[in-house]
């Protein structure tokens, strides 16, 4: 049986998106859609447009997104085998269909795929990780919000292929979208899932978004009377990374971000994100050569997992704005100038980094002079 792919999604009042979304994913065999409320004409869009298979439309009350995302898989055509979820607000880059089609076997029953959330300025991908919303018939949408895909049968063997960055999602971020809803959903999501510490750890995520940092706190220090169901876990290393920004942040608690980024590094040594954060907060406190000891450590020794734990700027900027000024401190003027160029060349639009180049030329050339 030849492979054939369908997309399928859920919307809701998306003209701004619809005909760039519809013609990028019109490399699949088809595309269904379950329009949930739409007003501003995206579903008479939709069934006009001779690209779209099916659409329906359908109001979820009350509203989960995994009952949405489920539903609109019902509208897949029964000789549809690869079953791929998107947004409207996601691209792929052009190719992605041949290369899908080509390489799934009949033993796949997920894909795994490269997908780009942000990006700067120069549209460079910022937060890359991998993604997995490729699958067969064999899987359910959980969750109220942040819905995941999981197997029907709890004992399925998963068998996946892996497309690596051939096949790249990119996320065309908007940032006016509305999420008033999103504590309460995560709310009800640690309810029904009170084990689930990944549902705990998005709901304290939700809270530093909306800017209440305590009460973001006070959720990650939940997850560390859980050991038993997170030790050695992603969501470790999450809750780490996040609890020494927070006392660092909140109360300037020198030994609490060490204590938190240690036990991070006793985990997994292989990101940057705690040497980073023990860094800046080495750096406020004057101490520029312990400071940069950890930065270069951590340039050298990390690995680039793409995973959702790795922050932006650990792999874009970052690295060298904190030897740039960590080395203007310590009066290496030349290696501070360096650093801060490297900066500029990754994201020449940070202001900050520019004026400190400019700053940095003018002491050299000072010097040259006296």
């Amino acid at each position: 049986m030849a492979n054939k792919i369908c997309i399928y999604a859920i919307c809701k009042n998306e003209m701004a998106n619809v005909e760039q979304w519809l013609s990028n994913m019109s490399e699949a065999d088809y595309i269904v859609v379950l329009d949930t409320g739409s007003t501003d004409g995206t579903f008479e869009k939709l069934k006009s447009d001779p690209r779209v298979t099916r659409v329906e439309q359908k109001i979820i009350k009350p509203w989960r997104f995994d009952v949405a995302r489920n539903e609109s898989m019902k509208l897949v055509p029964d000789d549809a085998n690869i079953l791929l979820c998107t947004d409207f607000d996601e691209v792929f880059e052009p190719g992605w269909g041949k290369i899908i089609r080509e390489n799934w076997a009949p033993n796949i029953t997920r894909g795994h795929y490269m997908y780009a959330w942000s990006h700067n300025e120069k549209g460079i991908p910022g937060d890359i990780f991998v993604y997995d919303k490729m699958h067969t018939r064999d899987y359910k949408w959980i969750f109220p919000v942040h819905e995941v895909l999981t197997p029907i049968n709890p004992k399925f063997k998963e068998y996946i292929l892996d497309c690596g960055d051939k096949v790249y999602l990119h996320h065309l971020q908007d940032k006016t979208k509305e999420r008033s809803n999103y504590c309460d959903l995560l709310k009800l999501s640690v309810k029904e899932n009170p084990e689930n510490m990944h549902c705990l750890m998005l709901l304290a995520r939700e809270y530093l978004i909306q800017n209440q940092p305590d009460k973001a706190r006070e959720t990650y220090l939940e997850i560390l009377k859980h050991n038993d169901t997170y030790e050695r876990s992603q969501i470790a290393l999450e809750t780490y990374g996040r609890l020494a920004d927070l006392y660092e942040d909140l109360d300037q608690d020198i030994n609490k971000v060490m204590e938190y980024c240690y036990k991070f590094i006793a985990l997994d040594d292989t990101y940057r994100e705690p040497y980073f954060i023990l860094a800046r907060a080495l750096f406020q406190r004057g101490k520029y050569i312990a400071a940069i000891g950890l930065v270069e450590t951590a340039m050298a020794r990390c690995t680039h997992k793409y995973t959702w734990i790795e922050r932006a700027p650990s792999w874009q900027d970052e690295g060298y704005i904190l030897l740039g000024a960590c080395y203007l401190r310590t009066n290496e003027l030349q290696k501070s100038l360096e650093n801060y160029q490297k900066a500029f060349d990754i994201n020449p639009s940070r202001k900050e980094t520019v004026d400190n180049m400019i700053a940095v030329i003018k002491m050299i050339s000072q010097n040259s002079t006296t």
